[in-house]
């Protein structure tokens, strides 16, 4: 039963190191580095901000 245990932490450890390393969003829980880009491209699709406020921003987060 221990050994079970032991192979569940493993496992877990995988998944949260490797997406990491490699970008794997859709397999892992990691957040993706690009979120606040993303949250722009909505905010910037939605009207909320114009052109000159979406490029600084982005200039700024990237």
């Amino acid at each position: 039963m221990m050994f079970l245990g032991i192979i569940i932490f493993l496992i877990g450890l995988f998944l949260v190191f490797d997406c990491k390393n490699h970008g794997l969003d859709w397999f892992c829980f990691c957040r993706r580095d690009d979120e606040a880009l993303d949250i722009l491209r909505e905010r910037y699709a939605h009207g909320e901000i114009t052109t000159d406020e979406f490029n600084t921003m982005k200039n700024i987060i990237s």
